[in-house]
């Protein structure tokens, strides 16, 4: 296999007619529509006519648009079968999912579950002598098939196609042995690049554990343990920040305001930044100062709940009311050690638990935050220990963006390899 920068800067796959893809017989390709050269449905069983009998049930959950397979069939018994329950289904039949085509939920029907059921959410593709099954199911799921089959649901209130509108499309055919020279040919290049996908997911979330494993190994330590400990608020300012309202759109005295998506952990995400309009007075009491930490006191997800970024930019900024914002005096604690402790396990455990609510929610307040209990080794160590994880969880996220810049490459490989197997370079 080639390595995967390698496939991702230029393998570039050759049109048909190139020996890249076997030698073409010397003949047009013709045109025609999809239900011309696909078979007829089989049979619609009832499987609630069986109560007690169990059959493999696959609906739309159960296939991965981005592998393109089937990977989490349910196994159920008659007397739970959903009304979906519909479509018997044979090995090599393509389902092709009719709502939200354009997210292409396709898969091909491996062996193992031949003549089991499948949702009617499926349209149910079955090959005819005119047209082998895998260079079918490498045309539907090629970018020129999608966007055709998700132009037909624009201004659509429920996003989908129906069985008719996807059997009228056209196909261009060759004849049968230079469909199958090409779907084997599809098959060994895609195979390739999903081995370069994992290759690169695999290094990826190791790269992404890293830094949680790097807090853990100063934070959980021994010699962490032996640490003074400080009560945030006795070494802190705490305060909230300013709602945000309609009537506070930009008008003569707005500034940068920073809102949720803006702090993430251990980093501000600074490319989508809003203004706001505020008075004098509000600007003089709400204003981020260079060194202050901003803390998320709610999110949807508790993995999210009291995630943290220091401020340490130029200009006049302010900040949400869903922002808290901790200034710390800096005599006895430093920012950035703050931060990190914050963001660690450790940290993260502890404001978990503070934040908790009767009604099962989680939210912090500037007075949970001001609770939160922090260690104060002396500040020589606070400085070596922030300086090395400045310098580690930075190579570590450059290190996570390099990854997900080449895992984005390789994921636009398939749709390049179709575009060009699928050319009618033969006219």
């Amino acid at each position: 296999m080639k390595p995967a920068k390698e496939i991702s800067n230029g393998d570039k796959l050759s049109p048909p007619q190139s020996a890249g893809w076997g030698q073409l017989v010397p003949t047009r390709w013709r045109t025609v529509k999809l239900g011309e050269v696909c078979v007829s449905k089989a049979e619609t069983p009832n499987p609630a006519d069986a109560p007690d009998s169990t059959f493999v049930y696959v609906d739309i959950t159960s296939v991965d648009n981005v592998s393109k397979r089937i990977v989490a069939p349910k196994e159920l018994i008659g007397r739970n079968a959903p009304s979906r329950a519909r479509q018997i289904i044979r090995t090599g039949n393509v389902l092709l999912s009719t709502t939200r085509p354009n997210l292409n939920a396709v898969a091909l029907v491996p062996p193992e579950l031949d003549g089991q059921i499948a949702s009617t959410g499926f349209c149910v593709l079955r090959s005819g002598e005119q047209i082998d099954s895998e260079f079918l199911f490498s045309y539907v799921r090629t970018p020129q098939f999608v966007s055709n089959l998700t132009e037909l649901t624009k201004g659509a209130l429920y996003p989908a196609v129906n069985d008719k509108q996807i059997f009228a499309q056209i196909i261009s055919l060759p004849p049968l042995d230079e469909q199958k020279r090409i779907a084997a040919r599809l098959r060994e290049r895609m195979a390739e690049v999903e081995r370069a996908r994992a290759a690169v997911q695999m290094q990826l979330d190791a790269a992404q554990s890293l830094p949680a494993a790097l807090l853990r190994e100063i934070f959980a330590s021994a010699v962490a343990r032996r640490w003074p400990s400080a009560t945030l608020g006795d070494e802190s300012q705490v305060v909230g920040g300013m709602q945000k309202t309609p009537d506070r759109a930009p008008r003569e005295f707005h500034k940068q305001f920073l809102t949720v998506r803006n702090v993430q952990r251990g980093y501000l995400d600074l490319r989508n930044v809003e203004r706001f309009e505020v008075t004098p007075a509000e600007f003089e009491r709400l204003r981020l100062h260079r060194g202050d930490l901003l803390i998320v006191e709610g999110n949807g997800s508790v993995d999210h709940i009291g995630r943290n970024a220091l401020f340490n930019e130029e200009g006049e900024w302010i900040h949400q009311n869903h922002i808290i914002r901790v200034r710390l005096s800096q005599a006895r604690l430093l920012p950035d050690f703050v931060s990190e402790y914050l963001n660690s396990e450790a940290g993260c455990t502890q404001m978990l638990e503070k934040a908790k609510t009767t009604t099962g929610l989680y939210t912090l307040s500037t007075k949970k935050i001001a609770s939160l209990v922090v260690p104060m080794p002396s500040l020589v160590e606070q400085r070596r220990v922030a300086a090395r994880l400045d310098t580690e969880l930075t190579a570590a996220r450059v290190l996570v963006e390099t990854l997900e810049t080449r895992l984005a490459e390789i994921e636009l490989l398939p749709a390049a390899l179709l575009r060009s197997a699928f050319s009618r370079q033969n006219e």
